[in-house]
């Protein structure tokens, strides 16, 4: 057993043993310098092909994951409805396999199990199978998996791969990977326009994805609440990429070289999980940005955030909601009720408009004198819209650490 803990694997990573797996070897490189120093020519121009999107989700299925069952199963089959209504939409230019891993150790099933491999998104079943138990083999999980993936798929310059990995542990368990191995594979593959997401809980998550050489993060709290809102943050960045894919493939993809795709493809995967929130103090906005800001309903925006969305971003005096200028006003002083009704019509306003990005204050915390704990969870159907950023004390109530 190797690595089982980040601090050993930082070791490792200075010094590379000869018993690491080392997902590169000379043959690859080679072949790899040889594409590099061909002229562009035809037939390296990207054609009339989809995008083959190689969906692969790898899921802890150790003991301490046994609460958080009901919450993961739900999350794996409400994602897997995310991406056949991707199939559906983008027909024309994607085309969507699942490949489903469980990974735990001290049962009577292999360590690490293929529930799903590489299905048409049209033929996957709603998924039953998880029952957790036993420890974390983390490392073998993912480093198994995507070996595999890439040996299915490396010659496909249309193709590429969304990873996701949700593990509430640390590595544990693991016998043929460590970290050091495992990161140079991650490393190899996102220059290949892999995209990976880290969902993580229980753990110092910030300091294993730096480990793993993985950026798109996201730390949720150890109960359903977090479980559920992790999923959901989820779903949304990968609906956004799959917007991104179909946009290039139905708009530039034949007028542009392998190189420029791969280079965008490695865009959208460093972009998957978008920032998602908004600073303390907001000094400066982008053209297409809303400063989200608590009024009231007569719209006399005397002071706080409502005075300054007056004073730099355009908020109108006597309108108490709604878009104005550059800001969006929420009525936070008749009650709580009220209140909960204005933000919603605040989230439909920003379902409507994706071409916004908005960012929302600690609404209602300020003059109206409501907590956070109790102005946080109306804002919980803004998870699914990658367009709203709200505050870090707001993403810890909803259960959700961003990075």
């Amino acid at each position: 057993m190797k690595d089982n803990n980040p601090q050993d694997a930082k070791d490792v990573i200075s010094k590379p043993s000869q018993s690491e797996t080392d997902p590169v070897n000379r043959e690859e490189e080679c072949a790899t310098a040889e594409e590099e120093n061909k002229p562009d020519s035809k037939e390296n121009k990207m054609n009339n092909g989809k995008a083959r999107i190689y969906n692969l989700i790898i899921v802890d299925e150790s003991g301490s994951m046994s609460h958080l069952r009901k919450a993961t199963l739900s999350g794996i089959n409400e994602t897997i409805g995310t991406i056949r209504s991707a199939q559906e939409e983008f027909l024309a230019t994607q085309v969507h396999t699942l490949t489903l891993v469980t990974f735990d150790s001290d049962s009577n099933r292999p360590d690490v199990r293929t529930m799903i491999d590489n299905q048409p998104i049209s033929d996957v079943k709603e998924f039953k199978d998880y029952m957790p138990n036993g420890c974390t083999p983390l490392y073998d999980a993912m480093g198994q998996s995507l070996t595999h993936l890439h040996d299915r798929i490396k010659d496909d310059k249309d193709a590429t791969a969304v990873v996701t990995i949700l593990t509430d542990g640390l590595e544990n368990a693991s016998r043929e990977w460590n970290a050091a191995g495992l990161r140079r594979l991650i490393e190899q593959l996102k220059s290949e326009g892999w995209s990976f997401a880290y969902m993580g809980s229980a753990h110092n998550v910030k300091e294993v994805t730096d480990l793993l050489s993985i950026e798109n993060v996201v730390e949720f709290s150890h109960d359903n609440l977090g479980a559920g809102s992790t999923w959901d943050r989820e779903r949304s960045s990968r609906r956004a990429y799959y917007e991104k894919m179909n946009s290039m493939y139905e708009r530039e993809a034949r007028s542009m070289s392998s190189a420029e795709m791969l280079e965008r493809k490695r865009q959208y995967a460093k972009e998957y999980y978008g920032p998602r929130v908004s600073n303390d103090r907001i000094d400066h906005l982008e053209e297409n940005e809303i400063f989200v800001f608590g009024s009231n309903a007569s719209g006399y925006h005397g002071g706080g955030a409502a005075a300054y969305a007056m004073h730099k971003f355009g908020a109108i005096w006597g309108q108490g909601e709604g878009l104005q200028g550059q800001s969006y006003a929420i009525p936070t002083m008749e009650g709580i009720a009220e209140m909960s009704e204005a933000i919603k019509r605040f989230t439909s306003f920003a379902a409507e408009h994706p071409e916004l990005r908005f960012l929302v204050t600690r609404v209602g915390c300020g003059i109206a004198g409501y907590s956070v704990s109790q102005i946080a969870p109306l804002f919980k159907e803004c998870i699914p819209l990658e367009n709203v950023a709200l505050p870090s004390e707001f993403w810890d109530v909803l259960g959700l650490k961003m990075y």
